[in-house]
């Protein structure tokens, strides 16, 4: 019973995840936003989680979103992934503006959001 449940969290999860990736990329050309694109196995895209995390408890409509590129493989190709954690800027049009590779910090992380919104 035990693993059973377990097995079924594990796909739960796998599946809201893959709910959120799909729900973003319909976003993309309709709203400005900062993609956080990482890995929960890389210590920095973890760190990173946790900043976005608590940004968004002081501003839910924050327009960032975390992509986890082991679950949702299509983002390593559609946004030219090479190193993690990369931040990719997208402004309204769905037109990438700005990239970062590597961890920020919260002001950083704010920059790259007023930037989006230019």
């Amino acid at each position: 019973m035990k693993k059973i449940l377990i097995l079924l969290s594990m796909f739960l999860s796998l599946y809201a995840n893959e709910l959120d990736y799909k729900s973003v990329i319909e976003k993309i050309g309709k709203e400005s936003m900062v993609l956080e694109l990482g890995a929960s196995t890389c210590m920095a895209c973890r760190k990173m989680k946790v900043l976005i995390e608590e940004l968004k408890k002081t501003n839910a409509t924050l327009p960032v979103h975390i992509v986890d590129i082991k679950e949702n493989r299509d983002a390593i190709k559609r946004f030219k992934i090479q190193i993690i954690p990369t931040q990719v800027v997208l402004d309204k049009s769905g037109k990438e503006v700005h990239r970062h590779i590597g961890a920020l910090s919260k002001e950083e992380m704010l920059e790259l959001v007023e930037l989006s919104k230019k």
